[in-house]
């Protein structure tokens, strides 16, 4: 297939969008019937989507290379000279966006020719800045298709509206996470299927009408087929690997060789059925026999051989049983079925005779939803009910369930068994002597009727994975709480409003379904914990969230759609409401009309500037604004805008003049209240534009969604366009910015996601410039003259403001680390951020939980407040419990509440609480077992009660703890009260030889506990700690959260290892704020109430080592943004020494501009001139070579850096520092470069690059980058082969020797990495934030590893070669140059 016919797919997307708004894609109210064609198929390629509806006769198969390179997904960067990130491509990229490319590769290249610092600190926004995704809200299950749910072995996968989820187990893990997203249907998917053999290979159905062969693994379109009717049902057939099945809604089962390039064909040349197809099965065991389940109860039945090939019937007595559910195989008979029936009727019918075989008894409210036979449990099948989540397992002996267990409030939807993960099975085969029927060791997943997603282990009785309340349909909107930030409201077509905590991405309250769409929500101001929502019902409706219910329900707009409402977050009376009716309401809360303006056209846009000024966006394409306080109906500004219907306005937060609107023409302008004009046209989308938000803080940067699938950040000065982003599957609707941080941002879409990114990239010379120590001048504007854009790049917003008062007041000792952490809090979008300075601050002596974060209790704690809190907690709880009101009472029965109290104490270490309660719970086995570990005394005591207990109840089993209390004469009383006179006598002489044997000695005592554990000891309890938190910080690491790796790690006090953990995840502002808040800090004060006064000289060297990595990259950014002179300041900041004068020579060397400018900055970094510097490359190798190139003969400094390093080669001299600074020093050549200077070609360069490219895969051993040090083994012979540059011939050698001691597991090359920390501290696999996150609306394969990528992408100089961030990093770190090898320069830093 031509990659042409791929983009034309994508380009003609919306072919299939209704563009009527108020309906947009109602997808639960599409029909499934067939259209009115006869049956036959009209098959179509992958790309040629001709108009809706339509279709022609023939048949094109489109086959798909699971690592077929992107269309144009590298348009935006594809004229640009040097690299940059972007987080995601698109399949087609549309032409707008390629001339805007080529508009912004040419400011690229000619700011390459200048510098900038060296003229002036007036910078734009970072245009190299990239939206970086830190979380995603995954869409619920959808409820209306019923088998949209399939698993195999250690995957399981659900279809949500648009797109396909697969979670995996990880081996030796029993946690599921996000593997893929699979989207390529444009309307609702209808059925999804896994192949019986292999689990890479997926089949699922869509309204689009195209049935989809997918792979998994590199989440791409295999195979793919259109056909004129809407599928209904697919499945693999059973005995052909390469045979797919699928049905429309009245047939007929059409067979189809995917492989083969052949047309699909009826099923034993049948052509339909008198009754609409509810589902079909394929035997799983006999090939070709084949069972149909109809809508009005019949069963039709396909035999493999022999007699009757099919026959059609009700099952014995079932003629008034019309509304079958679901049916399904016994796997252990080719003649038995289940059948499940809408009035809930379960049977097991034998299929040859239609005879009912077991009738299965269930309650007369109950109906079943779905059933699941049970994998390895011959016999054993579940069941769920539609009204309840009560899941029921059955044996087919047995008429009535085996166990019930009450799962949810909401009923299933869809259940489906596989088989527990090795490591789950492992721990459940201990546990395998238990008698008579044995629930199996099978997992189940469950899929609600409210979109809720869960794997629950049957045997253990628990939650293996659990995900609830996931949207189900189009996202419309999304803000964030003024008052609590933290929590963000979404509001959907599906009916409901959800409140998440953005944390833990866990829905907190959920506004139940309207039976209406919810197209709008805003946050009432301050603490009144309340919203006000917008519905296609006409109603605007106010929720007081912490009562849970309706305050007031306005009805103005009548039945017309209500599209936008905004709370006025200056007077917190009055709401604005547009819509549908032509008219734009200000409302009291109360319900009282203040203002109704008209409109001569549908309003789908308002905004308040303040108390009293409204803007509003029209269908005729204008905008009005009004001015509540004049007490009038006419607008006092009216806008000629757009060329079509104005969707969205938004004023600026600190502008007030200024505002922006969106419209259906596809442009964002930027307006000025006052001049009543235009000031720009942001041009780039290719369709409607519908969010718009601006940044708070830096308020020239704009950001947009639109129906094109793209979200782009704009800086609103030059019209400028700094990112395009298409990891939403579909039309991007709303778009909020966190309150206090200013640059996290949550948008909402089409695909049912809700995601979060961030936008700190796009001030990465601001952060820079704090780093630097840079005043505060240059950061904050703190002018009060806000009316138009500035021309520099500074924080002016309210946050800016906050900051810069509390910088005044903060002592001038401290005020260096206290801005630190104040602008790194400022500029981190990841708000698990608050946990890291509260362990921060509890490091540096502040030891009051009430001085720490209010959710600081939720989080990781230290471990000095561990237990003491999370007793705290427990007893809370309890209380509540016992009241009635807790928590407990409303989630759980009273025993499971107990229960989960017990657990809690046990976790703490509080062994007497656990007892007790188990001793409420009457488990007194379980409280017995442990009292001992309390004290004996307590142990003696708790006996005596339950022996008291047993008495009361007359229990003989009394008689044993009797004994142990040495009680004779309530145990003599009670056998004589019984009769028992032998009993009596024999038990009292026992009595007595007890009390004899005691008076010898003392009974042995359970040793005392001992006392608390020193953290900082030596212990075998210390050291079990630390491994543990080591283990949950490398958890949180490999799944994309480094900033949660860092906290688990100082809440033991680990400075350096927490500091490795961000420096992993390349938070590198983090690692130098932290490092020198508790790590430098501390250890120069000695205070001893840090927990860290006895830090090592060893830990602290590892400590600064860190440290400088993170300067060092940082500084490599700076040169990445030309911004020469920052980066020499950021230099300046470290101690002085061998390396912070190697990476001065690094940025020296790196510059690229005039000779004017090159002195300049020699000048600045106090080095002398050119000309001069050959006078001092004298003494040692590392001088010469770094004097040289600083010259004006660099060329020198060249040859006898190479000679060097190919001297110490040979004679494996690697171990040496000077070896690794000589590289980085000849790794800093540009080796293109522009405006007459010297350019290095030839043998030289080639020489250079396989130098760098072995001497890199030896330092990626050293430190443990295994995913790149293959790759750079194979790229260093690659060049070797390529290029054969004369001299290196001994190259080859010495790389296939490092490529075997590779393969052997081998990664000892004798480098002392003590030596020389600031080098090698950066040790262990680079993960960044997100990067655990699957793409959605494409998947691209990363060049060198040749596996699907996920989080960012790096593309490299062809705008077509892409790379992993993590992957590039890792690269870059060791070896700067393009794995292409063109000799271009990485920077993904």
């Amino acid at each position: 297939m031509s990659r042409w016919g791929k983009k034309k797919s994508y380009d003609n997307i919306h072919n299939y969008v209704e563009r009527v708004e108020d309906v947009l894609l109602s997808e639960s109210s599409w029909s499934t019937t067939d259209s009115e064609c006869s049956g036959c198929l009209h098959l179509s390629r992958r790309g040629s989507l001709q108009g809706e509806g339509s279709c022609e006769a023939g048949l094109e198969l489109a086959t798909f290379s699971p690592t077929l390179t992107l269309d144009n997904s590298y348009a935006w960067n594809e004229y640009a000279n040097a690299n940059y990130i972007q987080s995601a491509s698109s399949h087609c990229v549309l032409a707008r966006v390629r001339a805007c490319a080529a508009e912004r590769a040419r400011h690229v290249s000619s700011r390459h020719h200048k510098d900038s610092n060296v003229k002036s600190h007036e910078n734009p926004l970072t245009e190299d800045g990239m939206l970086q995704q830190l979380a995603l809200l995954a869409a619920g299950a959808q409820p209306w298709n019923h088998k949209i749910c399939t698993a195999h072995s250690r995957r399981f996968a659900y279809a949500a509206t648009l797109a396909i989820y697969v979670y995996v187990v990880e081996e030796g893990s029993s946690e599921y996470q996000l593997f893929s997203i699979l989207a390529d249907h444009r309307k609702t998917i209808t059925c999804l299927d896994w192949h019986p053999t292999s689990d890479d290979l997926l089949a699922s159905a869509s309204l689009d009408q195209r049935i989809c062969v997918w792979s998994v693994s590199s989440q791409s379109v295999l195979y793919a087929i259109s056909i004129c009717r809407v599928p209904t049902v697919v499945a693999w057939c059973v005995g052909h690997r390469d045979l797919i099945s699928f049905s429309t809604q009245n047939g007929p089962v059409q067979l189809w060789a995917y492989t083969e390039n052949t047309e699909p064909y009826p099923y034993r040349e049948d052509y339909g059925y008198s009754s609409g197809i509810v589902t079909y099965r394929w035997h799983p065991s006999v090939p070709g026999r084949l069972v149909i389940g109809h809508e009005d109860g019949r069963i039709t039945v396909y035999r493999e051989e022999g007699g009757k090939l099919r026959y059609s019937a009700y099952p014995e007595g079932g003629e008034d049983c019309n509304d079958l559910v679901t049916l399904e195989w016994d796997t252990c008979s080719p003649d038995y079925i289940l059948v499940a029936y809408r009035g809930g009727s379960l049977w097991l019918v034998d299929v040859n005779s239609m005879r009912i075989i077991t009738k299965y008894s269930i309650n007369m409210s109950a109906s079943i939803s779905t059933l699941a036979w049970l994998p390895d449990a011959p016999g054993m099948f579940v069941t769920g009910d539609a009204e309840k989540g009560i899941l029921r397992v059955w044996t087919v002996s047995k008429p009535t369930p085996l166990e019930n267990y009450i799962l949810k409030e909401t009923g299933f939807h869809f259940l489906c068994a596989t088989q527990a993960s090795n490591y789950q099975h492992k721990l459940m085969n201990e546990n395998n002597d238990r008698k008579g029927i044995m629930i199996p060791n099978v997992s189940v997943v469950t899929l609600f009727r409210d979109g809720g997603v869960g794997l629950y282990h049957l045997r253990r009785k628990q939650w293996i994975f659990r995900r609830e309340h996931g949207h189900t349909e189009t996202i419309f909107d999304c803000s964030f709480k003024p008052e609590d930030s933290d929590l963000l409201a979404t509001s959907s077509f599906d009916g409901s409003i959800k409140i998440w905590r953005i944390d833990t991405m866990e829905a907190v309250d959920t506004l139940p379904n309207r039976n209406t769409i919810i197209y709008s929500v805003s946050w009432a101001p301050a603490d009144l914990n309340c919203i006000v929502a917008g519905t296609s019902a006409g109603d605007v409706f106010i929720w007081d969230i912490g009562k849970h219910k309706i305050l007031q329900d306005i009805c103005a707009h009548k039945d017309k759609k209500v599209f936008c409402v905004a709370w006025n977050q200056n007077d917190c009376r009055r709401i604005a409401s547009a819509g549908e009716s032509g008219y734009c309401y200000v409302h009291q809360v109360s319900g009282t009309l203040l203002q109704d303006y008209r409109h001569p056209g549908p309003v789908y846009g308002c905004d308040w500037r303040d108390a009293d000024i409204l803007a509003t966006g029209c269908e005729d394409g204008r905008i009005r604004i009004f001015n509540i306080s004049k007490n009038r109906r006419e607008p006092v500004t009216e806008l000629k805008a757009h060329l079509k219907k104005v969707f969205r306005v938004k004023w600026n937060p600190v502008y007030s003049d200024i505002l922006c609107s969106g419209s259906d023409d596809s442009s964002v302008r930027i307006w000025s209240y006052s001049k009543a004009q235009c000031l720009t046209i942001l041009v780039g989308h290719s369709d409607n534009v519908r969010g718009l938000v601006w940044c708070p803080e830096v308020p020239f940067m704009l950001i947009s969604g639109s129906w094109d699938r793209t979200l782009r950040v704009w800086d609103a000065r030059h019209a400028t366009c700094l990112d395009v982003n298409l990891d939403h599957g579909a039309d991007v609707y709303g778009l909020s910015i966190h309150p206090i941080r200013p640059f996290l941002l949550a948008s909402c879409s089409r695909d049912s996601t809700m995601r979060l990114w961030s936008l700190a990239s796009f001030v990465a010379p601001l952060q820079l410039k704090v780093l630097s120590e840079k005043p505060i001048e240059e950061i904050i504007d703190g002018t009060d003259q806000h009316k138009s854009f500035s021309t520099g790049l500074h924080l002016c917003g309210l946050r800016a403001d906050h900051l810069q008062a509390t910088l005044e007041k903060t002592d001038v000792a401290h005020h260096y680390s206290k801005r630190l952490k104040l602008f790194a809090d400022l500029f981190c979008g990841d708000v698990r951020v608050k946990n890291l300075w509260d362990l921060v601050f509890v490091l540096q002596g502040h030891t009051e939980i009430s001085q720490l974060s209010p959710n600081y209790t939720q989080s990781i704690m230290h471990h000095s407040h561990l237990v003491k809190c999370s007793l705290a907690m427990a007893a809370e709880h309890e209380i509540d419990s016992n009241r009635g009101s807790g928590v407990g009472s409303r989630k759980y029965s009273t025993s499971e509440s107990q229960e989960a109290l017990a657990e809690s104490y046990l976790r703490c270490g509080a062994l007497q609480q656990y007892c007790e309660l188990m001793i409420r719970l009457h488990q007194w086995d379980h409280a017995l077992a442990l009292a001992p570990a309390v004290s004996v005394d307590y142990w003696r005591k708790l006996v005596a009660r339950h022996a008291e207990q047993l008495l009361t109840d007359d229990n003989e089993a009394c008689v044993p703890y009797l004994l142990a209390t040495r009680d004779a004469d309530k145990l003599i009383n009670f056998h004589i009260g019984r009769g028992h006179l032998d009993k009596a006598f024999s038990e009292c002489v026992a009595l007595s030889k007890m009390n004899r044997n005691s008076r010898k000695g003392p009974p042995p005592d359970v040793p005392a506990r001992g006392s608390s554990m020193e953290m900082n000891g030596t212990s075998q309890v210390q050291e079990r700690t630390l491994e543990c938190a080591h283990l949950v910080a490398h958890w949180h690491l490999l799944r994309g959260s480094p900033i949660v790796a860092a906290c688990a790690l100082l809440a033991v006090d680990d400075i350096k290892g927490a500091l490795l953990m961000l420096l992993r995840g390349h938070e590198l502002e983090l690692v130098v704020a932290v490092g020198r808040l508790v790590g430098l800090e501390n250890s120069n004060t000695g205070d001893s109430n840090t927990g860290d006064s006895n830090t090592t000289e060893s830990d602290l060297a590892t400590i600064k080592g860190l440290i400088f990595s993170a300067v060092r990259y940082l500084v490599y950014r700076a040169i990445r943004l030309s911004l020469w002179k920052l980066a020499i300041d950021l230099t300046k900041t470290l101690p002085k020494g061998t390396d912070c004068t190697v990476l001065q020579a690094e940025v020296l060397i790196s510059f690229v501009g005039s000779h004017e400018e090159q002195e300049s900055l020699y000048s600045y970094a106090e080095y002398p001139s050119p000309v001069e510097c050959p006078e001092k490359a004298v003494g040692p190798v590392l001088d010469q070579v770094m004097y040289l190139l600083l010259s004006t003969q660099p060329y020198k400094g060249l040859n006898k850096a190479l000679e060097f390093l190919q001297d110490q080669i040979i004679g494996e001299n690697i171990d040496r520092a000077s070896v690794w600074y000589v590289l980085r020093l000849v790794q800093a050549i540009p080796l293109s470069q522009c405006g007459g200077q010297w350019a290095i070609r030839g043998n030289q360069r080639a020489g250079l690059l396989a130098v760098s490219a072995y001497l890199g895969a030896i330092r990626a051993s050293v430190l443990e980058y295994s995913p790149v040090v293959p790759h750079l083994l194979s790229h260093a012979s690659y060049i070797m082969e390529k290029h054969r540059p004369g001299g290196y011939e001994f190259l080859n050698e010495y790389i296939a020797t490092a490529k075997i001691k590779w393969d052997q597991g081998d990664t000892n090359w004798g480098v002392d990495t003590a030596e020389s920390l600031e080098m090698w501290s950066d040790v262990g696999v680079t993960r960044v934030s997100g990067s655990h996150l699957p793409r959605h609306s494409d998947s691209q394969i990363c060049c060198i590893t040749n596996r699907i990528i996920k989080g960012s992408s790096y593309f490299l100089e062809n705008g077509e070669s892409v790379m992993g961030l993590n992957d590039a990093l890792m690269w870059a770190k060791v070896h700067p140059y393009s794995p292409l090898g063109t000799g271009h320069k990485l920077s993904p830093f």
